[in-house]
């Protein structure tokens, strides 16, 4: 029976089991895109019943912020690992917001993942931001102690809130056209100027 739910190897506990179907949906986004894959789709690719599926995920749009969301930690791993050249925490904040608009506008999932609403997923968005907001409060940690133990970073600054008003500004900048379009070094003086002074502390 065992093989007739999972194939050849069933998983060996529920853990595995999620991230089997995740693994799953995955490659039904890369067939047929991610508003399209039905949990149908998702059973077959992962030789198991639709029941089998609703049996670890809530429903569709459950699983898909599964998969989004460990698309979005992938993301961040990767970009921390670009950011380690960043010469000043500013620098590495500012550099982050633009690399992560621009990896927004070129990766659907990302999109997705960061504006689920725009895509007419709206069931599970609220979940997704809570997420969304611990991702991105976990990535810039490290950041902001390093700016904080070297004297850069505002004293008493809330590493929590920062990290919320750094998301916020991404997602406005994701899904609120403005008046004017930059550059990337026209987006990073912006962001010097209007982003950063809210965290650094202030020459006297």
């Amino acid at each position: 029976m065992a093989r007739l739910r999972w194939g050849a190897a069933a998983p060996p506990d529920s853990e595995a089991a999620r991230e089997r179907l995740i693994d799953a949906a995955g490659e039904c986004f890369l067939r047929y895109g991610v508003m399209k894959t039905t949990i149908e789709d998702v059973a077959t690719v992962a030789n198991v019943s639709r029941a089998t599926v609703y049996r670890y995920f809530g429903g569709r749009e459950e699983l898909i912020m599964g998969v989004l969301l460990r698309e979005g930690k992938r993301f961040l791993g990767g970009l921390g690992r670009r950011l380690e050249a960043s010469r000043t925490v500013q620098d590495a904040i500012v550099d982050g917001v633009v690399l992560t608009l621009a990896a927004i506008r070129h990766d659907d999932n990302l999109a997705l993942l960061f504006a689920p609403e725009a895509a007419g997923v709206t069931t599970s968005a609220a979940g997704a931001s809570d997420a969304l907001f611990d991702l991105t409060a976990q990535f810039l940690h490290p950041h902001l102690e390093r700016g904080l133990a070297d004297g850069t970073l505002r004293p008493g600054l809330d590493f929590d809130e920062a990290a919320e008003w750094t998301l916020r500004t991404i997602l406005t900048l994701v899904t609120v056209k403005g008046p004017r379009t930059r550059t990337d070094a026209q987006l990073r003086s912006f962001l010097h100027t209007y982003l950063a002074p809210a965290l650094i502390t202030m020459s006297p």
